[in-house]
């Protein structure tokens, strides 16, 4: 089930980001710049409570998975790596794009690590393309957009 996120999903949302980075950017990011759990989760805390969109997967009154979007730009999605391969994704993927829709975006944009293939493949399967623009923060990102 993809719901719209709500405080009390902080803690798990926080723990499924930690997690996920240690597993797929181990060899993209270093180790002291992974994102630690209380940081991210009173981050997300105060992002949710201001009206932020963020959405997750619930699996069995669990967290599996969540999406964060900010304006016409998916700014994370997440999948916890024991849940990966089972569809979380594309269904959060999916929830994403028919929000930006609904909001009325004509087209959306998302950075990831230019490194990290397994995501390139993942949006590109699902219609993004790499446009133009790099740009540096842990690593070099490259840009993706999709037209709604």
């Amino acid at each position: 089930m993809i719901r719209r996120a709500t405080l009390a999903d902080a803690a798990a949302i926080a723990m499924i980001q930690a997690r996920s980075w240690r597993h797929a950017y181990a060899d993209i990011v270093a180790s002291e710049d992974m994102p630690e759990p209380e940081h991210q989760e009173r981050r997300l805390g105060e992002y949710i409570a201001g009206g932020g969109e963020v959405y997750v997967s619930e699996h069995g009154g669990q967290v599996a998975g969540f999406a964060v979007l900010d304006g016409d730009e998916l700014r994370a999605l997440y999948v916890d790596p024991p849940a990966q391969g089972a569809g979380v994704g594309t269904a959060l993927l999916q929830a994403a794009v028919e929000a930006l829709r609904a909001a009325g975006h004509a087209e959306a944009f998302l950075w990831t690590f230019e490194a990290n293939g397994l995501a390139r493949a993942f949006y590109e399967r699902h219609g993004w393309q790499l446009v133009a623009g790099h740009q540096q923060r842990l690593a070099p990102e490259v840009r993706y957009r999709r037209t709604l």
